[in-house]
């Protein structure tokens, strides 16, 4: 992993994500859908200053990890994942309209864990509070 960079700010922000299908459809079955939804992640992440590092399209869900600066929240890049890869994957593959009507590929909700090289929770809550003592 790499510091970058943007005119006020350095950041190094990877952010492991996860959703599923509406109602766990388990819709991408064939490796060209699963492969085509994969460029299709990283596509859309360019477009709004996100990057895509590893990208895993299972049947019924989606794992990503990816980086973004400090003004975008991770709440935010998921909305933009989702609902800019429904449109998408609504226009491009016309047979998913039959089974979301509803124009929503993905369910409401998702996870996020923050990731870093080699840095746990302990560590830091241990580096801060060596902050606080005298020495």
């Amino acid at each position: 992993m790499e510091i970058r960079k943007t005119s006020h700010a350095r950041y190094e922000l990877w952010y492991h994500l996860a959703f599923s299908t509406k109602y766990r459809k388990k819709v991408f079955n064939d490796e060209k859908t699963r492969r085509d939804t994969k460029e299709l992640f990283r596509e859309i992440a360019e477009y709004y200053d996100l990057e895509v590092g590893q990208v895993e399209v299972l049947p019924d869900h989606v794992h990503l990890t990816i980086t973004a600066p400090p003004r975008i929240a991770p709440a935010e890049a998921v909305a933009i994942l989702k609902s800019v890869s429904t449109k998408l994957l609504l226009k491009r593959y016309r047979w998913l309209r039959n089974l979301y009507w509803g124009k929503e590929v993905w369910s409401g909700g998702y996870f996020v864990r923050s990731i870093g090289s080699g840095l746990t929770k302990e560590a830091i809550e241990k580096y801060i509070k060596e902050q606080s003592e005298e020495k």
